[in-house]
């Protein structure tokens, strides 16, 4: 949910739309979920006050991705996710808010 949140967040900067627009018309719209409204205004201004640590959000994904794996159960968007937060440790964002995963993204938009 974060990283693909984050990916429309950079999206929107990259075709002229102001983010916290977009952060406002999702908060509002059919694909609606608290998270968004809550962290939507720090992402778009680069701050991500610690809620829970994006190392155990990885950790949790990678859980879920052992069970999904046991029982033979594709999840190709989590492994997808599971990588991007993986980079985001790799980056020494352990201890920062999980909705820091932006970073990577915006990093990787500027290769």
């Amino acid at each position: 949910m974060m990283a693909s949140f984050s990916e429309g967040l950079l999206l929107s900067e990259k075709v002229g739309l102001d983010p916290n627009v977009l952060v406002e018309v999702v908060s509002q719209g059919a694909i609606s979920a608290p998270m968004y409204s809550l962290k939507g205004p720090s992402m778009v201004k680069s701050l991500y006050p610690t809620a829970f640590p994006l190392k155990h959000q990885q950790k949790d994904l990678r859980l879920a991705l052992e069970l999904a794996e046991s029982v033979s159960q594709s999840t190709p968007i989590a492994a997808a996710a599971n990588e991007l937060y993986k980079v985001a440790k790799s980056h020494g964002l352990n201890d920062e808010d999980f909705s820091a995963v932006i970073e990577v993204l915006k990093a990787k938009s500027k290769e």
